[in-house]
């Protein structure tokens, strides 16, 4: 059985209906969409934790200079991404509810909403730079011992499934942004009573 959840009725309906919403609930509603926040934060800063040291440790034990550069330039842009994330993306103070919830709740929608959107810019094109490096430093190593064919082949094949994997990404994003939207929406036809 499934509880009773003004936002998805209203987003359901579509209609632009005016709902009602206890304070409790949009409290609720607000917490638990911080928690997420910051658990999803807490994932992607341990995921860029393991990619710099990964891609650290192959520039320190790699002895070809593209391979060892581009596993640098990666491993920087991971802790740039990181930053980011923390500045466009963290659950901010600025969005506690002390004031009035029902603001503080949407203005931190509207933040993750844009982060999402942007996500392209921050988050995906920091590591093209160091991928195309490594991935074009790895075609050259080996081909030495390769046909030229071959070379180019390896290198559009890992070009094609780094593109796939960013185009991934960005879709998931770009589909979170538009739930978002929603709530956002939603959350704009929504009563708070006491």
């Amino acid at each position: 059985m499934t509880e009773h959840d003004p936002l998805r009725d209203l987003w359901a309906s579509d209609q632009g209906e005016k709902y009602t919403m206890s304070i409790s609930e949009l409290s609720a509603r607000s917490g638990h969409f911080r928690s997420r926040i910051k658990r999803r934060n807490l994932i992607e800063y341990l995921a860029a934790a393991l990619v710099v040291g990964i891609f650290g440790w192959m520039a320190f034990i790699v002895p070809v200079p593209s391979i060892k550069i581009g596993a640098v330039m990666i491993a920087m842009a991971a802790v740039y991404i990181s930053w980011q994330l923390n500045r466009v993306a963290s659950v901010s103070e600025d969005d506690a509810p002390e004031e009035n919830l029902a603001h503080a709740h949407r203005r931190a929608l509207v933040r993750q909403r844009d982060a999402l959107r942007s996500v392209w810019r921050w988050y995906l094109l920091p590591f093209v730079p160091g991928m195309l490096v490594f991935v074009l430093g790895t075609s050259v190593e080996t081909g030495e011992t390769l046909p030229i064919w071959a070379v180019i082949s390896t290198s559009l094949v890992s070009l094609g499934f780094v593109s796939a994997v960013f185009a991934g990404v960005w879709a998931m994003n770009a589909f979170a942004a538009r739930k978002l939207d929603r709530e956002i929406t939603a959350l704009d036809n929504v009563t708070i009573i006491e």
